[in-house]
């Protein structure tokens, strides 16, 4: 009897010492964040615990000598052609997509080029092997105004995003849009079966963006603020979403400018959104109108980066610093305005662009697409803000299923060194920055492991439940991501 109770004692108290033991791994799965395997990008704070020293610097892309690389050649874009629309790389047909949008004096009936309000504009489409050299097939389905043989694929629209969804078991809904009062669906991408949906998304005369996020599709259109002290209606981004690409809610407005912007003066003219990895990378279009009285439509245009989780929130990136902007004396002087989504391929980022000769609101000038483009991953990096100190960021316990670390980073032996940390916020034994080793994965990343005494560790070493804290420590180098891949 005495040696049962015994036992049953000894047995309650390993149970309250094995409970007592894992509420501290308990207490850290509970509040750490799951990451994919994708790249954990610097735009926002979420995984960030502590910053010290850092600054963050915006990676302008570049723009390729060619530019532009689709211009007007038709009669039906005599008048417009923008990429107020989608490029896309089609893996199955290895090329280049293009749905853009154009305008003509249809008929030839003149409409007045000052005044877009009695405008007709359309979809065309367009392709290439490289991105670089683009042809225009004449896949149009009917006679086209006068014209017989041409490459519009919607009539009627206005900033159409295309959407490639090859998993939807109807292959008549391969492919969605929407842009204007339009949303629709295609088979391939030609032919369209299109709906009204003006009653969801009112006055919609900027270019459409629609993604699939989570679950869902989000559909960012224009929205029109209300301000009693300002003389005409003011632009912001709207939202719209739907579960079924059927069914949308009415739009909500998720993002303005502020008084840092220069509000009123400075607004919203669109945005282009993408997925990336764990977040939502936003191009948001910046209008900066000239303070005259009056004045809602003249004024210069250039874009800013943004980043969201789930939509609706937005954060500004890098102190609002310019992205992609006019280069002045050439053919893109006047504007610049962004495709609805960018493409990442072969280690690079390439975002299509409309470059305009003129200001907004002095008429249509010329106009083309251009190509800009920055290595992967590369949107901002994090430095030193002081050179002479080290930029020193900690991530809040992260959860992974990973098993490589890698850092994308421009760095010197030892400019960028990582730690592991433990739940005193110490390094872990064997996982201090004496001893980690960079290595080359490819031209833009590092692998990363920790040496000591011969003997070599990575990260699930030091990650029994794969949870840890990544202490990452910058000395005369740029970091630009992480990523835990298998």
């Amino acid at each position: 009897m005495i040696q049962r109770r015994l036992r049953a004692f000894t047995a309650g108290v390993y149970m309250v010492v094995a409970v007592l033991l894992l509420l501290p791994a308990a207490a850290i799965a509970a509040e750490s964040l799951d990451i994919s395997e994708g790249p954990q990008l610097f735009l926002d704070d979420f995984l960030l615990q502590r910053m010290e020293n850092v600054k963050r610097v915006v990676q302008e892309p570049v723009k390729h000598a060619r530019n532009p690389v689709v211009v007007p050649e038709h009669p039906w874009e005599k008048r417009v052609l923008e990429i107020y629309g989608t490029v896309l790389y089609d893996g199955a047909l290895e090329k280049y997509r293009c749905w853009y949008l154009a305008n003509e004096f249809k008929d030839g009936i003149p409409n007045n080029p000052q005044d877009p309000r009695t405008a007709e504009y359309y979809t065309c489409y367009a392709e290439s092997a490289d991105g670089i050299s683009w042809t225009k097939p004449m896949v149009g389905k009917a006679p086209f105004g006068t014209h017989a043989q041409h490459n519009v694929v919607i009539e009627n629209t206005h900033g159409f995003c295309v959407l490639p969804t090859p998993d939807d078991p109807d292959p008549r809904r391969r492919y969605k849009g929407a842009g204007g009062a339009t949303y629709g669906f295609s088979p391939d991408g030609l032919t369209w079966d299109t709906r009204n949906w003006r009653e969801t998304v009112g006055k919609n005369d900027t270019s459409t963006c629609v993604v699939r996020w989570r679950g869902e599709y989000l559909a960012f259109v224009r929205a029109q603020v209300s301000d009693p002290a300002w003389p005409a209606v003011m632009r912001g981004v709207g939202l719209s979403t739907s579960k079924d690409f059927e069914h949308w809610t009415p739009k909500e407005t998720v993002l303005t400018t502020d008084a840092q912007d220069g509000y009123p003066w400075v607004q919203p003219y669109g945005i282009s959104v993408t997925p990336y990895g764990d977040v939502l990378i936003g191009i948001l279009w910046l209008l900066h109108l000239d303070q005259t009285p009056g004045n809602n439509s003249l004024g210069d245009m250039d874009t800013q980066l943004v980043v969201s989780r789930d939509g609706r929130a937005w954060q500004r990136v890098a102190d609002r610093a310019p992205f992609l902007r006019p280069t002045p004396n050439t053919w893109d002087t006047g504007r610049v305005f962004p495709g609805t989504t960018m493409i990442v391929k072969d280690g690079a980022v390439r975002i299509y662009y409309t470059g305009v000769s003129t200001r907004h609101g002095e008429g249509w000038g010329s106009m083309g697409i251009g190509l800009a483009t920055l290595p992967e991953d590369r949107f901002v990096a994090v430095t030193a803000a002081d050179p002479a100190q080290p930029a020193v960021i900690e991530t809040r316990p992260i959860t992974f299923s990973g098993n490589t670390l890698l850092l994308n980073a421009e760095t010197k032996e030892r400019g960028v060194l990582v730690e592991v940390l433990g739940a005193d916020g110490a390094p872990l034994p064997g996982f201090a920055q004496t001893h980690c080793i960079l290595t080359p994965h490819d031209n833009l990343r590092h692998r990363v492991t920790w040496q000591e005494g011969g003997h070599v560790r990575s990260l699930p070493d030091a990650a029994g439940t794969n949870i840890v804290a990544l202490r990452f420590i910058i000395r005369d180098a740029s970091l630009y991501a992480f990523q835990i891949d298998s």
